[in-house]
């Protein structure tokens, strides 16, 4: 069991997704005990004066979340839609280094495309790119120990429209604010909601107690894909007429959990 399938978890027993677990803990306690080789290094040669280590990850993985394992769909027999839900999206973030405070611990939204310019700010690295940097630096906050980020983050991946509408089995956007996830195509096609604040994996699905909610968040993402030049039929896949729908999208699959 040295890797998970990438479609339901049903396809596995507990013990199993148990030893999957296992196995995952194992891996974080590799890359831990080599970082603190690197770190430690960096004690010896005294160079923290001159020196950023940062720790992230590019997503994480399911192993049993939502009833399915892996990070996206690529099971015949899974007809599920993959939001980007907080187990995949949600990664870490340690900084540390010259002027940097010890300790801290900073509660804003951040998205990849922002690490570049922070960590020039970091570096006092001039910029001057062809084109201007989308990412925004939250340099500032790191050195201050406080401060403000992104409104909102939204994660999601290049999908193939099929007559106008994603195709089945593909990995669909997921909105964070402060309180809210928002997946506008949930796993049966109908939107998703979810307060972070009590429920920040993701677990318990609240979009039809809160209408206005997911208007104003439908909103965000449509902003947030037309001031990133995203392609015509692209933010047409997440139109505001999909509000609402009630799984017509998820052609052919079954009532039943997977």
């Amino acid at each position: 069991m040295w890797h998970p399938n990438y479609g339901p978890s049903s396809d596995y027993t507990a013990a199993e997704l148990h030893n999957l677990w296992a196995h995952y803990a194992a891996e974080a306690e590799v890359v831990d005990r080599w970082l603190g080789r690197v770190l430690q290094k960096i004690d010896d040669l005294q160079l923290w004066d001159d020196t950023i280590v940062v720790v992230t990850s590019d997503h994480g993985t399911s192993i049993g979340e939502h009833a399915r394992t892996g990070k996206s769909n690529i099971s015949e027999r899974d007809r599920r839609y993959w939001p980007i839900y907080p187990e995949i999206g949600h990664v870490p973030f340690l900084v540390a280094g010259s002027g940097i405070p010890r300790g801290a611990q900073l509660d804003l939204i951040a998205q990849p495309i922002d690490l570049l310019p922070t960590l020039c700010n970091l570096a006092g690295v001039d910029m001057a790119p062809p084109q201007p940097f989308q990412g925004r630096s939250f340099a500032q906050a790191v050195l201050d120990g406080a401060g403000r980020g992104r409104e909102y983050a939204v994660s999601g991946c290049h999908v193939r429209p099929e007559g106008g509408a994603p195709p089945r089995e593909a990995t669909t956007p997921f909105l964070v604010t402060q309180q809210w996830g928002y997946a506008p195509v949930g796993a049966r096609g109908r939107c998703e909601l979810y307060d972070l604040r009590a429920d920040p994996l993701a677990t318990t699905d609240v979009a039809r107690d809160h209408p206005q909610v997911l208007a104003e968040l439908h909103e965000m993402l449509l902003a947030h894909l037309e001031a990133h030049g995203a392609a015509e039929a692209m933010r047409c896949l997440w139109h505001e007429d999909t509000l609402g729908a009630d799984g017509d999208w998820a052609i052919d699959y079954p009532n039943a959990d997977v």
